[in-house]
This record gives C-alpha cells, sequence and structure tokens, in this order.
C-alpha cells in the first residue's frame, strides 16, 4: 500500500519547511524509520525519518523549494507495488480532500470549544427555562468548579439528563484540546511600540510566560511552547529591541525591560494579570525583577540559568556579543550555548544572522548587554531579591554552563527555592533537554 510522506510540524510557529536534501531517491529502498530528507525549519535542520518501509516512487518537492505543514513531500510503494502516474496523482488528489475535511472539522471543533468557553465566561448558554435547575450529580459539580466547567452549557449523559463527572470530563478535554491546537502569532501595540508574540493553549488554563536571554527571541522556546500549549495558556515575546519585535532607542536595562513587560502584559489584557514566568538568562534576570515589584501579578517563577545570581560572567562570550555578526562569530558564540556542538546549526546560524542585521538590533543587543554586564562582570545583582522573593522559585542550571557558573545557582538557600541541576548541559538545558526541562517545570508549575 502507498504511503505518502508528510511536511512535519517542528513547533508551534512552523508553517512551511524547506527541503536541504534528499537522503533517498526515486527506486531506493528505505526502510521504515530510516531518514529520507533534511528539513530546514526556522530553528534547525532536523532529519525526517520515513513513516513506511518500501521504494521511494516520486518526490513531490524538489531540494531547495519549501511547502507547508502536512503538505505531502514523498510517495512511498510497498515492494513489488506498481503505481501509474494516473494513480499517484490520484493518491495526493484524495490525501489533498482529506486534509481539506480534516480542516473543516477542526474549524467546527474549534468553533464549539469556543462556544463553550464563551459560555463559561458567561456568554452565550445552553437553552433552558428560566428558573430550570441545572440536574448533576454532586461529584459533577465539585468537579465542574475546580475545572471552570458551566454546567449550564451542557447535556447530561446520565438518567433523565442527569450531568456526570464524564460528561463535565469530556467537555474540559473538548476545550482543551481544542485550544491547544491553536496558536496564534501576534503584534501587540506597547505604548507605540510594535511587539511579536505567540499565544497558544487553552484560555482557561493557567497562564505561563516564557521571557527569553540575551540575544534570543521567541524561537528560542520551539522545543518547549507545544508542550506547554496542551495544559497551559502560554506566551512566548520577542522583548523590545529582540526577534521581530520593535527596536528603538529606549533603556535597555533590566529594571526597564521588567516594566516594558508589565506594559506587555497589559496591552495583552486582563487575563495576562496573573501569570507564572519562566526566563532564561539575562530574561531570568528581568523575571526575577518583574516579581520583586508586580508581585500581585507572579504565580510562581522558574529561573533558567539566570543573570543577575552571582558576579560571574564568561568575558570570551561578552567579547563574541560584541562582534560583527558574522556566520563566523555568531557559531562561536552559539558555541558557548551549548554542552553538545551538534546543536550549533546552519540554519540556526543563518536565522541569527539575519535578525541581528535587522536596522536597530545590533545597537538594542549592544545596549542590553553593556546594562547588565561591565568589565567581564555582571552590573547587577539580584540575590538579595531572589533571597526575599516570597513567590515559589524554581532555579534550573546546566551544570557545564561556562557563561553563568551553577556555583550561582547552588549559593541559592531559601526554603521557597528548588534547585534542579542538569548534568549533560550547558547554557541552555531547555534545548538540550527539552523533554526532562518541560516535565520538571509542568510539574512545578501545577503543584498546590
Amino acid at each position: 500500500m502507498a504511503t505518502i510522506l508528510s511536511m512535519p510540524k517542528w513547533g508551534l510557529a512552523m508553517k512551511t519547511g524547506r527541503v536541504v536534501e534528499w537522503l533517498k531517491r526515486p527506486g531506493d529502498i528505505v526502510q521504515q524509520g530510516e531518514p529520507i530528507a533534511e528539513i530546514e525549519s526556522e530553528k534547525a535542520v532536523n532529519e525526517v525519518e520515513a513513516p513506511a518501509s518500501g521504494i521511494v516512487r516520486l518526490l513531490v518537492v524538489e531540494e531547495g523549494d519549501s511547502t507547508a505543514v502536512s503538505e505531502p513531500l514523498a510517495v512511498i510503494v510497498a515492494q513489488g507495488e506498481e503505481l501509474s502516474d494516473e494513480q499517484v496523482a490520484t493518491l495526493l488528489r484524495e490525501d489533498a480532500e482529506a486534509r481539506r475535511q480534516q480542516a473543516e472539522a477542526l474549524t467546527k471543533k474549534r468553533s464549539t470549544a469556543k462556544a463553550t468557553a464563551t459560555a463559561a465566561a458567561g456568554g452565550t448558554r445552553v437553552a433552558r427555562s428560566e428558573g430550570e435547575r441545572v440536574q448533576a450529580s454532586p461529584a459533577a459539580r465539585r468537579l465542574a468548579q475546580e475545572l471552570g466547567v458551566d454546567l449550564t452549557t451542557l447535556v447530561g449523559t446520565g438518567p433523565k439528563g442527569m450531568i456526570g463527572r464524564e460528561d463535565v470530563l469530556r467537555a474540559a478535554e473538548e476545550v482543551r484540546a481544542a485550544s491547544s491546537e491553536e496558536s496564534e502569532e501576534r503584534t501587540i501595540d506597547v505604548g507605540g511600540v510594535a511587539v511579536h508574540c505567540l499565544l497558544a493553549g487553552p484560555t482557561n488554563a493557567p497562564h505561563v510566560v516564557f521571557v527569553h536571554g540575551l540575544g534570543g527571541s521567541l524561537t528560542t522556546w520551539a522545543l518547549n511552547l507545544p508542550a506547554f500549549a496542551a495544559r497551559f495558556r502560554t506566551c512566548a515575546l520577542d522583548l523590545v529591541g529582540a526577534g521581530e519585535s520593535a527596536k528603538p532607542e529606549v533603556p535597555y536595562s533590566v529594571n526597564a525591560l521588567a516594566d516594558f513587560l508589565a506594559r506587555f502584559l497589559q496591552a495583552l489584557g486582563p487575563d495576562w494579570q496573573r501569570v507564572n514566568l519562566v526566563g532564561h538568562s539575562l530574561g531570568g534576570a528581568i523575571a526575577l525583577d518583574f516579581a520583586s515589584r508586580y508581585a500581585e501579578q507572579v504565580e510562581r517563577l522558574v529561573l533558567v540559568d539566570s543573570v543577575g545570581l552571582g558576579k560571574e560572567v564568561d568575558e570570551a562570550f561578552l567579547h563574541l556579543v560584541h562582534k560583527e555578526p558574522t556566520p563566523e562569530h555568531i557559531q562561536a558564540e552559539l558555541a558557548c550555548f551549548f554542552a553538545n556542538a551538534d546543536l550549533v546549526q546552519p540554519a540556526l546560524i543563518e536565522q541569527l544572522c539575519q535578525l541581528r542585521r535587522q536596522p536597530g538590533a545590533r545597537e538594542a543587543l549592544l545596549a542590553m548587554a553593556d546594562a547588565a554586564f561591565q568589565d567581564g562582570q555582571q552590573r547587577i545583582d539580584l540575590r538579595p531579591t531572589l533571597a526575599g522573593c516570597e513567590k515559589p522559585v524554581l532555579l534550573i542550571w546546566g551544570a557545564a554552563d561556562e557563561i553563568l557558573p551553577v556555583a550561582h545557582a547552588q549559593a541559592a538557600t531559601s526554603p521557597r527555592i528548588q534547585i534542579t541541576v542538569f548534568a549533560d548541559c550547558a547554557h541552555c538545558p531547555y534545548i538540550e533537554s527539552s523533554e526532562r526541562f518541560n516535565e520538571i517545570v509542568m510539574q512545578f508549575l501545577s503543584a498546590a
């Protein structure tokens, strides 16, 4: 039976991918799970594995060309299976029709979930007679209150239409599943400054905001956001002066960036006035400073290899940050971030080069660096702030971090602080050990 290899989706922000190289050609035998192509996304170049064993019959997309997520890349037939060109064309047409129907079904599913969520917030409700009492078991009522499900929107499947726990769980799961499949890139106006962000996940779930580090962007969280969006309402932003956000001539100190984060959340709306914060490196310092001065808006705090918790910083890394953004310099800079050198891939280097060459990008980057570091040391000391923080804090660090030593985390002492050290990671454990990172952080954020 013929099998279609489709463009995979890596990360919530991925919409298209480019075929860098076909590792197999028409007529070649391929085994299920064997690498068949190299695909370039915004984040990196990764190998795509064959979904089935057989013989490559057709390459739909040529090397160097791009196509949308879920579009066909190649056709694989079973050994001994003969398909004419007309039959292959029919197979591809049927696949396109199936994807169209699936998209329509997903649209209906999202509409239903959105209507249910609206009803739970006090909007349109299932029609009931005035004064009619909702028939629900005590267990269903308790569960509905815990999950934020409006019982008046449900139709019970129990005796005489009684709403049971299963009905509540089903409604909550439908809202969560449909919402987590949606991701939306938006540009938010923050006092005349355009800020690029990505929003995803169930709207009625706890809110989590991801703050990247020096020279980064929201794409650095590509391996984390899909997992979090399944359980949390997530937001990852490009800080002012970084990524796709505007790069005005404004103060770029940690205090100024924390204040800007507050204005950004205000611009997002009232749902974002109570959040969990996950900050990496300079983003960790911003998150911690924010938590100290906007404490009423913070639930929990996750600091990943954070700036501000010691004086030491790798001077060689800072020297690379100040260099012209050539591929060679960017590659050397990225090499400081990972224990696994294979993660420094050409697509990532090119992406950073393009971002750094945007008008105003280098000036903003250097302003951030100079505000945080001077003469090979950190200029901001947030250790007293961390010691006095009344919020639950999770410190995560890479044991092999040469930019900010793990001793900075190990020196933190407070009953409210949990410390987790990733043995085989450097400055970016959320990338090098993403699955473990996701599991640990989600467990921390879900704790009572």
